[in-house]
């Protein structure tokens, strides 16, 4: 639920110029933008939870791609998705894969990927 629709449900059974400024003001707001580096972070994140899942639980492609479509239309990075092709991206999603555990929740601190996973992801 927006934050306007949750003010809406809130105030149903009347406005007052108060509500009305509040809803306003509420418009007005804009959310913090996320930087190129903390989109770029989650969008390993990502592709990386499916590629594990690919790796580890026998998930296929497929349902790996469809995973990482939806949270990319999920979280309105679009744009920013055409990144996930480059090689730098490619490189630090495979390392970052290879260094979770084979749950896909967490990393595995004792891969050999890990160290570097943490260098390349510190490097976008």
């Amino acid at each position: 639920m927006t934050p306007l629709r949750s003010t809406m449900k809130v105030l149903e059974g009347g406005w007052t110029i108060v509500a009305m400024m509040a809803c306003m003001i509420g418009d007005l707001i804009q959310p913090v933008q996320a930087t190129d580096t903390d989109t770029r972070q989650a969008l390993v994140g990502l592709a990386a939870y499916a590629e594990c899942k690919v790796l580890h639980s026998g998930y296929s492609r497929g349902r790996a791609q469809a995973i990482v479509q939806s949270g990319i239309k999920t979280n309105g990075w679009q744009k920013q998705a055409v990144w996930l092709k480059s090689p730098q991206a490619i490189r630090v999603v495979a390392l970052t894969s290879e260094a979770m555990n084979t749950s896909c929740d967490d990393f595995d601190q004792t891969s050999p990927q890990f160290i570097p996973a943490m260098k390349a992801l510190d490097a976008l």
